[in-house]
Protein backbone atom coordinates (compact mmCIF):
# COMPACT_ATOMS: atom_id res chain seq x y z
CA UNK A 1 0.00 0.00 0.00
CA UNK A 2 1.25 3.53 -0.80
CA UNK A 3 2.90 5.42 1.88
CA UNK A 4 1.08 8.43 3.35
CA UNK A 5 2.77 11.35 1.53
CA UNK A 6 2.13 15.05 2.37
CA UNK A 7 0.75 15.70 -1.43
CA UNK A 8 -2.56 13.94 -0.52
CA UNK A 9 -3.29 15.78 2.29
CA UNK A 10 -5.08 18.52 1.15
CA UNK A 11 -7.95 20.81 2.51
CA UNK A 12 -11.25 19.44 1.95
CA UNK A 13 -15.41 20.70 2.90
CA UNK A 14 -15.54 21.21 6.50
CA UNK A 15 -18.89 19.28 7.94
CA UNK A 16 -20.63 21.49 10.01
CA UNK A 17 -23.46 20.05 12.72
CA UNK A 18 -26.28 21.84 13.57
CA UNK A 19 -27.37 20.98 16.45
CA UNK A 20 -30.05 23.01 19.58
CA UNK A 21 -33.54 22.38 21.18
CA UNK A 22 -36.44 20.64 19.68
CA UNK A 23 -38.21 23.54 17.02
CA UNK A 24 -35.78 26.23 17.55
CA UNK A 25 -35.09 26.88 13.68
CA UNK A 26 -32.09 24.00 12.75
CA UNK A 27 -33.91 22.93 9.72
CA UNK A 28 -35.54 25.89 8.99
CA UNK A 29 -32.89 27.74 8.38
CA UNK A 30 -31.07 25.12 6.25
CA UNK A 31 -34.29 25.18 4.53
CA UNK A 32 -33.71 29.23 3.28
CA UNK A 33 -29.93 28.35 3.06
CA UNK A 34 -31.16 25.54 -0.05
CA UNK A 35 -34.59 27.23 -0.68
CA UNK A 36 -36.44 23.83 -0.43
CA UNK A 37 -39.36 23.46 2.03
CA UNK A 38 -37.92 19.91 3.83
CA UNK A 39 -39.64 20.58 7.29
CA UNK A 40 -43.00 19.86 5.77
CA UNK A 41 -42.55 16.43 5.37
CA UNK A 42 -40.96 15.73 8.62
CA UNK A 43 -43.53 14.15 11.52
CA UNK A 44 -45.06 17.29 12.81
CA UNK A 45 -41.95 19.29 11.83
CA UNK A 46 -39.44 17.36 13.64
CA UNK A 47 -36.61 16.80 12.15
CA UNK A 48 -36.53 12.28 12.59
CA UNK A 49 -33.18 11.51 11.00
CA UNK A 50 -29.85 12.89 10.17
CA UNK A 51 -30.09 14.85 7.18
CA UNK A 52 -26.71 16.22 5.48
CA UNK A 53 -26.65 19.10 2.50
CA UNK A 54 -23.80 20.92 1.26
CA UNK A 55 -23.87 24.79 0.08
CA UNK A 56 -21.64 26.86 -1.68
CA UNK A 57 -20.36 30.08 -0.14
CA UNK A 58 -17.25 32.56 -1.65
CA UNK A 59 -16.48 29.97 -3.67
CA UNK A 60 -15.97 27.44 -0.41
CA UNK A 61 -18.39 24.24 -0.02
CA UNK A 62 -19.81 23.68 3.41
CA UNK A 63 -21.27 20.78 4.32
CA UNK A 64 -24.41 20.84 6.72
CA UNK A 65 -25.79 17.88 9.12
CA UNK A 66 -28.73 18.92 10.46
CA UNK A 67 -29.37 16.77 14.19
CA UNK A 68 -32.84 16.41 16.10
CA UNK A 69 -33.84 18.01 18.88
CA UNK A 70 -36.05 15.81 20.45
CA UNK A 71 -34.83 14.49 23.89
CA UNK A 72 -35.32 11.01 22.17
CA UNK A 73 -32.85 11.65 19.86
CA UNK A 74 -29.37 11.99 22.05
CA UNK A 75 -28.18 9.26 20.21
CA UNK A 76 -28.61 10.85 16.72
CA UNK A 77 -26.87 14.15 17.62
CA UNK A 78 -23.77 11.99 19.28
CA UNK A 79 -23.31 10.27 16.32
CA UNK A 80 -23.22 14.03 14.31
CA UNK A 81 -20.79 15.46 16.42
CA UNK A 82 -18.63 12.50 16.13
CA UNK A 83 -18.10 13.75 12.21
CA UNK A 84 -17.59 17.01 12.38
CA UNK A 85 -15.93 19.92 12.11
CA UNK A 86 -17.58 22.99 13.30
CA UNK A 87 -20.48 22.54 15.42
CA UNK A 88 -23.59 25.54 15.34
CA UNK A 89 -25.59 25.66 18.12
CA UNK A 90 -28.94 27.55 17.26
CA UNK A 91 -30.90 29.43 20.01
CA UNK A 92 -34.27 30.56 19.23
CA UNK A 93 -33.90 33.97 19.86
CA UNK A 94 -37.38 34.56 21.61
CA UNK A 95 -37.02 31.37 23.74
CA UNK A 96 -33.49 31.47 24.76
CA UNK A 97 -31.55 28.19 26.50
CA UNK A 98 -33.52 25.31 26.58
CA UNK A 99 -32.95 21.97 27.78
CA UNK A 100 -31.67 20.49 24.44
CA UNK A 101 -29.77 23.50 23.66
CA UNK A 102 -28.07 23.17 27.43
CA UNK A 103 -26.93 19.18 26.18
CA UNK A 104 -25.54 20.53 22.52
CA UNK A 105 -23.25 23.13 24.59
CA UNK A 106 -22.15 20.25 26.89
CA UNK A 107 -21.52 17.74 23.84
CA UNK A 108 -20.24 20.63 21.90
CA UNK A 109 -17.84 22.05 24.74
CA UNK A 110 -16.45 18.48 25.31
CA UNK A 111 -15.33 17.54 21.33
CA UNK A 112 -13.07 21.03 21.66
CA UNK A 113 -14.39 21.86 18.07
CA UNK A 114 -14.95 25.27 16.75
CA UNK A 115 -18.05 26.22 17.96
CA UNK A 116 -20.69 29.24 16.28
CA UNK A 117 -23.89 29.91 17.45
CA UNK A 118 -27.04 30.92 15.90
CA UNK A 119 -29.42 33.01 17.01
CA UNK A 120 -32.28 32.96 15.27
CA UNK A 121 -36.49 33.96 14.92
CA UNK A 122 -34.65 37.49 15.39
CA UNK A 123 -37.75 38.63 13.47
CA UNK A 124 -39.79 37.93 15.77
CA UNK A 125 -40.70 41.11 18.30
CA UNK A 126 -40.07 39.25 21.87
CA UNK A 127 -36.76 39.00 21.65
CA UNK A 128 -33.82 39.18 24.27
CA UNK A 129 -30.33 38.93 22.49
CA UNK A 130 -28.39 40.49 25.05
CA UNK A 131 -29.72 37.86 28.19
CA UNK A 132 -29.23 34.91 26.13
CA UNK A 133 -25.43 36.39 25.33
CA UNK A 134 -24.95 36.15 29.16
CA UNK A 135 -26.54 33.10 29.60
CA UNK A 136 -23.98 32.12 26.66
CA UNK A 137 -20.94 33.63 29.11
CA UNK A 138 -22.15 31.89 31.57
CA UNK A 139 -21.34 28.63 30.36
CA UNK A 140 -18.09 29.66 28.97
CA UNK A 141 -19.00 30.72 25.41
CA UNK A 142 -18.68 34.46 25.74
CA UNK A 143 -19.36 35.89 21.93
CA UNK A 144 -16.58 37.67 20.17
CA UNK A 145 -18.06 41.10 20.58
CA UNK A 146 -18.15 40.53 24.61
CA UNK A 147 -13.79 39.65 24.41
CA UNK A 148 -14.45 35.80 23.89
CA UNK A 149 -13.93 33.61 21.22
CA UNK A 150 -17.35 32.28 20.44
CA UNK A 151 -18.89 33.53 17.28
CA UNK A 152 -22.46 34.59 17.62
CA UNK A 153 -24.86 36.20 14.67
CA UNK A 154 -28.62 36.84 14.79
CA UNK A 155 -30.66 35.58 11.51
CA UNK A 156 -33.87 34.65 10.55
CA UNK A 157 -34.92 32.28 8.44
CA UNK A 158 -37.92 34.03 7.64
CA UNK A 159 -36.88 37.24 6.33
CA UNK A 160 -33.37 35.91 5.42
CA UNK A 161 -31.64 38.56 7.57
CA UNK A 162 -28.47 37.61 8.81
CA UNK A 163 -27.88 34.23 7.18
CA UNK A 164 -25.41 35.78 4.90
CA UNK A 165 -23.39 37.05 7.70
CA UNK A 166 -23.79 33.53 9.42
CA UNK A 167 -22.44 31.05 5.92
CA UNK A 168 -18.98 34.13 6.64
CA UNK A 169 -18.36 33.13 9.71
CA UNK A 170 -18.44 29.85 9.11
CA UNK A 171 -16.25 30.10 5.69
CA UNK A 172 -13.88 32.52 8.18
CA UNK A 173 -13.95 29.46 10.90
CA UNK A 174 -12.84 26.81 8.41
CA UNK A 175 -10.17 28.89 7.20
CA UNK A 176 -8.83 29.64 10.45
CA UNK A 177 -8.79 25.61 11.68
CA UNK A 178 -7.00 24.60 8.39
CA UNK A 179 -9.41 21.34 7.90
CA UNK A 180 -7.45 18.57 5.90
CA UNK A 181 -8.08 15.10 4.74
CA UNK A 182 -5.92 12.19 3.09
CA UNK A 183 -6.91 11.88 -0.13
CA UNK A 184 -5.20 8.61 -1.51
CA UNK A 185 -7.60 6.50 -2.47
CA UNK A 186 -6.40 3.45 -0.69
CA UNK A 187 -7.37 5.16 2.45
CA UNK A 188 -10.95 5.36 2.06
CA UNK A 189 -13.48 5.51 4.73
CA UNK A 190 -16.25 7.57 5.99
CA UNK A 191 -19.26 7.62 8.86
CA UNK A 192 -22.63 6.00 8.49
CA UNK A 193 -25.05 8.81 9.12
CA UNK A 194 -27.94 6.88 8.83
CA UNK A 195 -29.22 3.52 7.32
CA UNK A 196 -32.41 2.21 6.27
CA UNK A 197 -34.39 -0.41 3.95
CA UNK A 198 -36.20 0.84 0.97
CA UNK A 199 -39.13 -1.36 -0.24
CA UNK A 200 -38.19 -1.59 -3.87
CA UNK A 201 -34.02 -0.50 -3.62
CA UNK A 202 -32.80 -2.51 -0.39
CA UNK A 203 -30.89 -1.40 2.14
CA UNK A 204 -29.40 2.15 1.42
CA UNK A 205 -26.70 3.97 3.55
CA UNK A 206 -26.03 7.56 4.13
CA UNK A 207 -22.66 7.88 4.72
CA UNK A 208 -20.03 11.27 4.86
CA UNK A 209 -16.37 10.68 3.08
CA UNK A 210 -13.85 11.43 6.01
CA UNK A 211 -10.73 10.70 3.81
CA UNK A 212 -9.62 9.00 0.06
CA UNK A 213 -12.24 8.79 -3.04
CA UNK A 214 -15.62 6.28 -2.91
CA UNK A 215 -16.10 5.32 -6.53
CA UNK A 216 -18.81 3.24 -7.95
CA UNK A 217 -17.99 -0.09 -7.76
CA UNK A 218 -15.89 -0.02 -4.84
CA UNK A 219 -16.50 -2.74 -2.09
CA UNK A 220 -17.65 -0.84 1.27
CA UNK A 221 -16.85 -2.46 4.74
CA UNK A 222 -18.77 -1.22 7.35
CA UNK A 223 -17.53 -2.10 11.03
CA UNK A 224 -17.73 -5.77 11.01
CA UNK A 225 -21.48 -5.95 10.62
CA UNK A 226 -21.93 -5.69 6.57
CA UNK A 227 -20.20 -4.91 3.40
CA UNK A 228 -21.52 -4.82 -0.11
CA UNK A 229 -20.38 -3.39 -3.35
CA UNK A 230 -21.72 0.57 -4.33
CA UNK A 231 -23.95 -0.58 -7.13
CA UNK A 232 -25.24 3.22 -6.93
CA UNK A 233 -24.73 6.20 -5.43
CA UNK A 234 -26.37 9.84 -5.08
CA UNK A 235 -25.35 13.29 -3.64
CA UNK A 236 -28.73 15.10 -1.07
CA UNK A 237 -30.19 16.35 -4.22
CA UNK A 238 -31.14 12.94 -5.85
CA UNK A 239 -28.15 12.82 -8.67
CA UNK A 240 -26.06 9.88 -10.22
CA UNK A 241 -22.37 10.63 -8.94
CA UNK A 242 -19.65 7.89 -9.83
CA UNK A 243 -17.22 9.28 -7.26
CA UNK A 244 -17.26 11.14 -4.04
CA UNK A 245 -14.86 13.24 -2.06
CA UNK A 246 -13.70 13.80 1.50
CA UNK A 247 -16.55 16.17 2.99
CA UNK A 248 -19.51 14.98 0.38
CA UNK A 249 -22.53 13.51 1.74
CA UNK A 250 -23.87 10.48 -0.54
CA UNK A 251 -26.60 7.84 -0.26
CA UNK A 252 -25.16 4.30 -0.87
CA UNK A 253 -26.85 1.44 -3.07
CA UNK A 254 -25.37 -1.74 -2.70
CA UNK A 255 -24.77 -3.24 1.03
CA UNK A 256 -25.70 -6.73 1.84
CA UNK A 257 -27.71 -5.63 5.23
CA UNK A 258 -28.84 -2.56 7.02
CA UNK A 259 -25.63 -1.11 8.45
CA UNK A 260 -25.70 0.17 11.67
CA UNK A 261 -25.96 4.02 12.21
CA UNK A 262 -22.93 5.55 14.03
CA UNK A 263 -20.50 3.25 12.28
CA UNK A 264 -16.65 3.27 10.61
CA UNK A 265 -16.68 3.07 6.67
CA UNK A 266 -13.37 1.98 4.50
CA UNK A 267 -12.96 0.56 1.00
CA UNK A 268 -11.80 -2.90 1.35
CA UNK A 269 -9.98 -4.90 -1.82
CA UNK A 270 -12.74 -6.94 -2.71
CA UNK A 271 -15.98 -8.91 -1.12
CA UNK A 272 -13.84 -11.81 -0.20
CA UNK A 273 -11.92 -9.74 2.27
CA UNK A 274 -14.44 -7.84 3.94
CA UNK A 275 -16.52 -11.20 4.81
CA UNK A 276 -13.33 -12.75 6.17
CA UNK A 277 -13.58 -9.44 8.29
CA UNK A 278 -16.65 -9.92 9.24
CA UNK A 279 -16.59 -14.02 9.77
CA UNK A 280 -13.26 -13.23 12.49
CA UNK A 281 -15.32 -10.40 14.67
CA UNK A 282 -18.86 -12.79 14.69
CA UNK A 283 -19.22 -13.97 18.15
CA UNK A 284 -21.71 -17.08 19.20
CA UNK A 285 -24.71 -15.20 21.18
CA UNK A 286 -25.24 -15.73 24.56
CA UNK A 287 -27.76 -18.86 25.34
CA UNK A 288 -30.17 -15.40 25.87
CA UNK A 289 -33.59 -17.75 25.89
CA UNK A 290 -32.62 -19.33 28.88
CA UNK A 291 -31.72 -16.34 30.29
CA UNK A 292 -35.47 -14.65 29.53
CA UNK A 293 -36.87 -17.46 30.76
CA UNK A 294 -35.46 -17.16 34.66
CA UNK A 295 -36.45 -13.54 34.51
CA UNK A 296 -39.87 -14.36 33.14
CA UNK A 297 -40.18 -16.42 36.07
CA UNK A 298 -38.96 -13.50 38.94
CA UNK A 299 -41.38 -11.01 37.32
CA UNK A 300 -43.74 -9.55 34.89
CA UNK A 301 -42.51 -8.31 31.84
CA UNK A 302 -43.20 -6.56 28.95
CA UNK A 303 -41.68 -7.91 25.16
CA UNK A 304 -41.61 -6.11 22.68
CA UNK A 305 -40.33 -6.35 18.57
CA UNK A 306 -39.09 -3.01 17.55
CA UNK A 307 -39.39 -2.34 13.39
CA UNK A 308 -38.54 1.11 12.48
CA UNK A 309 -37.71 3.06 9.26
CA UNK A 310 -34.36 3.71 10.15
CA UNK A 311 -31.54 2.18 12.57
CA UNK A 312 -31.86 6.52 14.07
CA UNK A 313 -34.81 5.47 14.84
CA UNK A 314 -34.54 2.20 16.26
CA UNK A 315 -31.94 4.11 18.61
CA UNK A 316 -34.14 6.82 19.34
CA UNK A 317 -36.95 4.59 20.44
CA UNK A 318 -34.52 2.34 22.95
CA UNK A 319 -33.59 5.61 24.14
CA UNK A 320 -37.24 6.51 24.72
CA UNK A 321 -38.17 3.33 26.09
CA UNK A 322 -35.35 3.33 28.20
CA UNK A 323 -36.40 7.17 30.14
CA UNK A 324 -39.51 5.50 31.37
CA UNK A 325 -39.22 4.96 35.16
CA UNK A 326 -40.65 2.14 36.71
CA UNK A 327 -39.91 -1.31 38.41
CA UNK A 328 -42.44 -3.62 38.45
CA UNK A 329 -41.98 -4.36 34.85
CA UNK A 330 -39.61 -5.75 32.69
CA UNK A 331 -39.71 -3.77 28.84
CA UNK A 332 -37.59 -6.87 26.90
CA UNK A 333 -36.97 -5.77 23.40
CA UNK A 334 -37.01 -9.15 21.54
CA UNK A 335 -36.15 -8.27 17.92
CA UNK A 336 -35.50 -4.95 16.32
CA UNK A 337 -35.10 -4.36 12.92
CA UNK A 338 -35.32 -1.40 9.69
CA UNK A 339 -38.53 -2.22 7.42
CA UNK A 340 -41.85 -3.43 7.75
CA UNK A 341 -43.28 -6.23 9.69
CA UNK A 342 -42.81 -9.60 8.05
CA UNK A 343 -44.59 -13.29 9.01
CA UNK A 344 -41.35 -14.11 10.63
CA UNK A 345 -42.06 -10.66 13.22
CA UNK A 346 -45.31 -11.86 13.82
CA UNK A 347 -44.65 -15.77 14.80
CA UNK A 348 -42.38 -14.66 17.20
CA UNK A 349 -44.34 -12.16 18.77
CA UNK A 350 -46.86 -14.46 18.96
CA UNK A 351 -44.52 -16.94 20.61
CA UNK A 352 -43.29 -14.75 22.88
CA UNK A 353 -46.85 -12.76 23.61
CA UNK A 354 -44.85 -9.75 22.23
CA UNK A 355 -46.32 -6.19 21.32
CA UNK A 356 -44.94 -5.00 18.21
CA UNK A 357 -43.85 -1.37 17.67
CA UNK A 358 -43.99 0.17 14.08
CA UNK A 359 -42.37 3.54 13.64
CA UNK A 360 -42.05 5.39 10.59
CA UNK A 361 -42.90 1.93 8.58
CA UNK A 362 -45.93 1.46 6.08
CA UNK A 363 -48.82 -0.46 7.09
CA UNK A 364 -49.41 -3.76 4.98
CA UNK A 365 -53.20 -4.93 5.03
CA UNK A 366 -52.26 -8.56 4.36
CA UNK A 367 -49.83 -8.30 7.60
CA UNK A 368 -52.36 -6.62 9.93
CA UNK A 369 -55.21 -9.39 8.55
CA UNK A 370 -51.99 -12.16 9.59
CA UNK A 371 -51.62 -10.55 12.93
CA UNK A 372 -55.11 -10.36 13.69
CA UNK A 373 -55.87 -13.89 13.32
CA UNK A 374 -52.74 -14.82 15.41
CA UNK A 375 -53.77 -12.17 17.96
CA UNK A 376 -50.86 -10.23 17.65
CA UNK A 377 -50.55 -6.60 18.51
CA UNK A 378 -49.05 -4.23 16.02
CA UNK A 379 -49.31 -0.80 17.19
CA UNK A 380 -47.81 2.05 14.05
CA UNK A 381 -46.53 5.37 14.91
CA UNK A 382 -44.76 8.54 13.36
CA UNK A 383 -44.32 10.37 16.33
CA UNK A 384 -41.88 9.19 19.73
CA UNK A 385 -43.87 11.12 21.88
CA UNK A 386 -46.74 9.36 20.89
CA UNK A 387 -45.18 5.50 20.88
CA UNK A 388 -43.68 6.24 24.70
CA UNK A 389 -47.34 7.95 25.65
CA UNK A 390 -48.83 4.42 24.69
CA UNK A 391 -46.20 2.62 26.34
CA UNK A 392 -46.49 3.98 29.58
CA UNK A 393 -50.07 3.93 29.78
CA UNK A 394 -49.67 0.36 29.32
CA UNK A 395 -47.41 -0.42 32.00
CA UNK A 396 -49.98 0.89 34.06
CA UNK A 397 -52.43 -0.69 33.27
CA UNK A 398 -50.10 -3.92 33.45
CA UNK A 399 -48.43 -3.14 37.26
CA UNK A 400 -50.48 -3.92 40.45
CA UNK A 401 -51.30 -0.45 41.69
CA UNK A 402 -49.34 1.32 44.06
CA UNK A 403 -51.00 2.79 46.78
CA UNK A 404 -49.52 5.66 48.59
CA UNK A 405 -51.70 7.30 52.19
CA UNK A 406 -51.98 10.69 53.09
CA UNK A 407 -53.06 11.65 56.56
CA UNK A 408 -55.15 14.25 57.35
CA UNK A 409 -54.50 14.35 61.00
CA UNK A 410 -56.24 12.28 64.55
CA UNK A 411 -58.55 12.94 66.77
CA UNK A 412 -59.08 11.87 70.44
CA UNK A 413 -62.27 10.12 71.23
CA UNK A 414 -63.96 11.63 74.04
CA UNK A 415 -67.24 9.80 73.54
CA UNK A 416 -69.27 6.78 71.24
CA UNK A 417 -72.81 8.25 70.90
CA UNK A 418 -73.92 5.40 68.76
CA UNK A 419 -72.71 1.88 67.64
CA UNK A 420 -74.54 -0.10 65.11
CA UNK A 421 -73.42 -2.83 62.88
CA UNK A 422 -72.47 -0.94 60.10
CA UNK A 423 -71.67 2.60 61.46
CA UNK A 424 -70.99 4.34 64.72
CA UNK A 425 -71.15 7.85 65.82
CA UNK A 426 -69.04 9.25 68.06
CA UNK A 427 -67.38 12.74 69.11
CA UNK A 428 -64.07 13.97 69.89
CA UNK A 429 -61.19 16.35 69.78
CA UNK A 430 -58.85 17.16 67.10
CA UNK A 431 -55.17 16.99 68.27
CA UNK A 432 -53.18 16.81 65.17
CA UNK A 433 -54.34 18.06 61.43
CA UNK A 434 -57.17 17.92 60.70
CA UNK A 435 -60.59 15.80 59.93
CA UNK A 436 -62.04 15.78 56.57
CA UNK A 437 -65.43 14.33 55.67
CA UNK A 438 -65.49 11.40 52.97
CA UNK A 439 -62.01 10.76 53.82
CA UNK A 440 -61.14 7.25 55.37
CA UNK A 441 -60.49 6.46 59.21
CA UNK A 442 -58.47 3.78 61.40
CA UNK A 443 -59.41 3.72 64.68
CA UNK A 444 -56.67 2.11 67.02
CA UNK A 445 -56.70 1.34 70.90
CA UNK A 446 -52.71 1.94 70.80
CA UNK A 447 -52.04 -1.75 69.86
CA UNK A 448 -53.54 -2.44 67.06
CA UNK A 449 -56.20 -0.63 64.34
CA UNK A 450 -59.61 -2.13 65.76
CA UNK A 451 -61.81 -0.03 63.12
CA UNK A 452 -61.69 0.47 59.45
CA UNK A 453 -64.40 2.24 57.58
CA UNK A 454 -65.20 6.14 55.83
CA UNK A 455 -66.10 9.01 57.67
CA UNK A 456 -69.58 9.52 56.08
CA UNK A 457 -70.67 12.76 57.69
CA UNK A 458 -68.68 15.65 59.83
CA UNK A 459 -70.50 17.90 62.08
CA UNK A 460 -68.69 20.97 64.36
CA UNK A 461 -71.16 23.08 66.86
CA UNK A 462 -73.77 20.67 65.91
CA UNK A 463 -73.57 22.18 61.90
CA UNK A 464 -72.19 20.02 59.03
CA UNK A 465 -68.69 21.01 57.95
CA UNK A 466 -66.73 19.27 55.22
CA UNK A 467 -63.78 20.12 57.61
CA UNK A 468 -62.33 20.47 61.18
CA UNK A 469 -59.27 21.49 62.18
CA UNK A 470 -56.81 21.07 65.08
CA UNK A 471 -58.03 22.18 68.67
CA UNK A 472 -61.65 22.18 68.15
CA UNK A 473 -64.15 19.45 68.79
CA UNK A 474 -66.46 17.69 66.14
CA UNK A 475 -69.32 14.83 65.52
CA UNK A 476 -68.50 12.38 63.01
CA UNK A 477 -70.83 9.21 61.77
CA UNK A 478 -68.76 7.10 59.98
CA UNK A 479 -69.59 3.75 57.81
CA UNK A 480 -67.54 0.41 59.24
CA UNK A 481 -65.67 -1.41 56.95
CA UNK A 482 -63.77 -3.79 59.18
CA UNK A 483 -64.63 -4.04 63.14
CA UNK A 484 -62.94 -6.70 65.26
CA UNK A 485 -63.60 -4.45 68.79
CA UNK A 486 -65.32 -1.38 69.81
CA UNK A 487 -64.28 1.78 69.98
CA UNK A 488 -64.05 3.29 73.66
CA UNK A 489 -63.09 6.67 75.07
CA UNK A 490 -59.35 7.22 74.85
CA UNK A 491 -59.08 5.49 71.51
CA UNK A 492 -57.33 7.55 68.76
CA UNK A 493 -59.09 8.03 64.88
CA UNK A 494 -57.10 8.72 62.19
CA UNK A 495 -58.42 10.62 59.16
CA UNK A 496 -56.52 9.93 55.83
CA UNK A 497 -56.69 8.90 52.13
CA UNK A 498 -55.55 6.67 49.47
CA UNK A 499 -54.14 7.24 46.28
CA UNK A 500 -52.85 5.45 43.67
CA UNK A 501 -49.35 6.33 42.48
CA UNK A 502 -48.87 7.09 38.47
CA UNK A 503 -46.24 5.49 36.41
Amino acid sequence: MAENTANTIQERHPIITIMGHIDHGKTSLLDYIRESRVTSREAGGITQHVGAYQVQKNSRTLTFIDTPGHEAFQAIRTRGIKTSDILVIVIAADEGIKPQTEESIQNAKATGLPIVVALTKIDKEETNVDKIKAELAERELTPEEWGGETVVTGLSSVTGEGVDTFLEMLTLVTEVNEITANYNPEYTDGFVLESFLDSKAGPLCDVIVQNGKLCTGDVVLVGTQTYGKARRMNNPQGEALKEAHPGQPVRILGLKNVAEAGSQFRVVESEREALNVIEEHTKKPANEPVMQFFMKQEKNELNLILKADSGGSLEAIEYALDQIVQEEIEITILNKSVGQVTASDIQEARAEDALILAFGVKENKKTMQMAERQNVRIKHYRLIYELTDEIRDLLEKMQEPKIQRNDFGTLNILRVFKEEKKSIILGGRVTEGKMKKGSLVEISNGEEVIIRGKMAELQHNKEPADEVEQGRECGIRLNIQFKNASPKDGHTLYSYEEVTQEL
